[in-house]
């Protein structure tokens, strides 16, 4: 992802500078008179791309591509100038290993997300690109998942039990909710890797239609971290 948004940025600044235009990752401030944007500017922030940029088919399935790595920055439980501090800690997670750089509930101030909702927002947002995951898997504390899957009620699903609507956020933690019964995760750096990992492994073994919506590459690595992980369990 990192390599990817460096490799975006260099080329969006070679095809901007020619034109007289540069590429922003600012956050977006609110315009007052006298202080919004200067000149020709793009911000990663703009969703669609302004005129005359738009009227190229490559530069919009460029910008399009843009988008969907700005996406794996920004957790929607947050605001945009998360960015930034998004993009420093994946950084070091590539630089240093994500074992050695996890800190879980620590974040650098309040309007910030923790390493967990960082993680967390890197496969949510990664599974809802292959299938509805959010709406058919994940569960607030006092509810099930909004949609079925395939026309069917998850067998398995994720249950959020920290309030989210709390100031400062919580780190994230997830148990694993079935017909039969529910499973309770440990909070930790790892609680949201293994309660994927569960939940599709139990999806698995129910024989559920939607384990085989998820990407392979993923069910392939987890389905061992599972069974290894069936000790940690309480």
């Amino acid at each position: 992802l990192v390599r990817q948004l460096d490799e975006s940025d260099r080329i969006w600044h070679q095809a901007l500078a020619p034109r007289g235009w540069w590429l922003t990752t600012e956050a977006p401030r609110q315009a007052y008179q006298g202080l919004g944007p200067s000149g020709q500017e793009l911000s990663v922030f703009d969703r669609n791309l302004p005129r005359p940029l738009c009227d190229e088919p490559r530069a919009v399935e460029l910008w399009s591509a843009r988008q969907k790595l700005e996406t794996f920055l920004l957790h929607p439980c947050f605001e945009p100038g998360q960015r930034g501090y998004v993009l420093e800690r994946l950084r070091e997670w590539r630089s240093i290993g994500l074992t050695r750089a996890m800190r879980y509930q620590v974040r650098s101030g309040d309007p910030m997300p923790t390493d967990a909702h960082i993680l967390e927002n890197l496969l949510i947002t990664m599974l809802n690109f292959q299938l509805d995951f959010a709406n058919c898997f994940l569960a607030g504390p006092q509810s099930p998942p909004q949609s079925r899957h395939m026309g069917q009620v998850a067998a398995a699903y994720l249950r959020q039990v920290t309030d989210q609507s709390l100031s400062p956020r919580p780190a994230p933690h997830y148990e694993v909710v079935t017909m039969q019964k529910t499973w309770k995760l440990r909070p930790g750096s790892s609680n949201v890797l293994e309660a994927l990992a569960l939940m599709l492994y139990l999806l698995k073994r129910h024989a559920s239609p939607s384990y085989q919506s998820f990407p392979q590459a993923v069910s392939s690595i987890i389905e061992g971290t599972a069974q290894q992980r069936h000790g940690r369990l309480y």
